[in-house]
């Protein structure tokens, strides 16, 4: 497996860091993007490759701006995102900007993979860019919307706290001043109340349930048994429902996995795999 670090710079100067893992480039190739905070060698990006890759499946793990809370710059010039400046539509820049990276190694066919939040973020750039190199999307435990997974992992009485104190600042004019949300897990949220709002607010165009009403290549959709509640069973069965061509997409429940798929990650690689061997079929 030929492995090499490689960064891509958006049309707005984001510099996004990752790793290209080259296998067989007559076979489709995989874009990984991260969940919330996370980032390239982190949740997917630290098992995947060496899966797909052992299949003849060449995959870039990428970072998108929000990976992290926030980084510092390679140079003082360069702008700091993270998750607490993210905003949701500027997923596009950074998908144009993986996709052409991809195009130009020689790779014509591209499938866009994501994690948890990455998901609304992939659809919603397919949906507007069309995208002639990506044959399929694979949705690894989606969200019902971001908008519903923060209430969860905040829980209600925070996300309402957070909500308010998000729109008092914005009226102030202080949109870039921090909030703070704790909730469930070891680790406080953190965004500025512009970030709050755009992406985690109610009517976020970041809503997986609604996004894929406009998706027309395939798509696998997985969840894990032991899933966080807001991906259930009964969502994925919706979002295939809803999607413009169902008979285009592909279930599959792994039995006892969580949402990163810890000890499972061997289960989830041969479904990618069984799935994209039928893309080639």
């Amino acid at each position: 497996m030929k492995n090499e670090l490689v960064w891509v710079e958006t049309e707005d100067q984001i510099v996004l860091h990752g790793a290209l893992y080259e296998a067989d480039t007559n076979k489709p190739a995989v874009i990984i993007q991260h969940g919330a905070a996370m980032n390239f060698y982190t949740g997917m990006g630290r098992f995947l490759p060496a899966i797909l890759t052992e299949h003849g499946y060449t995959c870039l793990s990428a970072n998108n701006r929000g990976h992290d809370f926030g980084t510092a710059p390679d140079n003082d010039k360069k702008p700091v995102i993270g998750l607490m400046r993210d905003k949701f539509k500027d997923c596009i820049k950074d998908t144009r900007a993986l996709v052409a990276f991809m195009s130009s190694r020689g790779y014509k066919q591209l499938v866009l993979l994501g994690h948890s939040q990455a998901i609304p973020k992939i659809v919603y750039a397919q949906n507007q860019l069309q995208f002639s190199e990506v044959i399929g999307l694979a949705l690894i435990s989606p969200p019902p919307s971001v908008t519903e997974m923060m209430r969860y992992l905040a829980t209600d009485d925070f996300y309402e706290r957070g909500l308010f104190k998000a729109r008092e600042l914005s009226e102030l004019g202080m949109g870039e001043q921090l909030i703070v949300l704790k909730g469930r897990g070891t680790m406080p949220w953190i965004f500025t109340a512009k970030t709050f709002l755009d992406f985690y607010g109610p009517g976020t165009p970041a809503d997986t349930e609604e996004l894929v009403r406009e998706v027309c290549c395939p798509m696998l959709i997985s969840r894990g048994s032991e899933d966080f509640p807001p991906v259930s069973k009964a969502l994925m069965e919706r979002i295939k429902a809803k999607s413009a061509h169902p008979d285009k997409s592909f279930l599959v429940e792994i039995p006892g996995a969580d949402h990163f798929y810890d000890g499972h990650e061997e289960d989830l690689g041969k479904t990618i795999i069984q799935w994209l061997d039928r893309l080639m079929n």
